[in-house]
């Protein structure tokens, strides 16, 4: 009896844990995610921007995929006009580029109206969003 008193609480007392990490882990931060749409130019390109602050540590992250006729080549991600980074495509037509404050590296103020712009080095539009 007292082995099934003690396993229920002890299963009681995970199940609460784990209700209550994911609130505990996001409270104090802001997230924003945006889709990013293909142009006319690239209509199959789709993505997504997501910032993420917490504190004085700020993350900014850009996917884009279906631009499998750019594989092996260098975009331009610009955020507001300003150029963030320069990634490369890989074979599937994917890239996925990442900075965080934390790794010393720049990060973007994310801002309502904030655009993000994905070209060509040529300056093809390739996909857009705005925050």
């Amino acid at each position: 009896m007292r082995r099934t008193t003690f396993i229920t609480a002890l299963i009681a007392c995970l199940a609460l844990a784990v209700a209550f990490a994911p609130a505990a882990s996001a409270k104090g931060g802001t997230t924003r995610t945006i889709a990013l749409k293909g142009s006319v130019s690239f209509p199959g390109a789709t993505g997504k921007a997501v910032s993420k602050v917490n504190g004085n540590e700020r993350e900014f992250e850009v996917d884009v995929q279906h631009i499998r006729s750019l594989a092996g080549k260098r975009v331009n991600v610009n955020v507001n006009g300003h150029l963030f980074a320069t990634p490369r495509v890989n074979s599937l037509g994917h890239f996925t580029v990442n900075h965080n404050t934390q790794n010393g590296q720049s990060v973007p103020n994310i801002k309502a109206g904030s655009k993000v712009r994905v070209r060509t080095l040529g300056g093809t539009l390739i996909a857009s969003g705005t925050f």
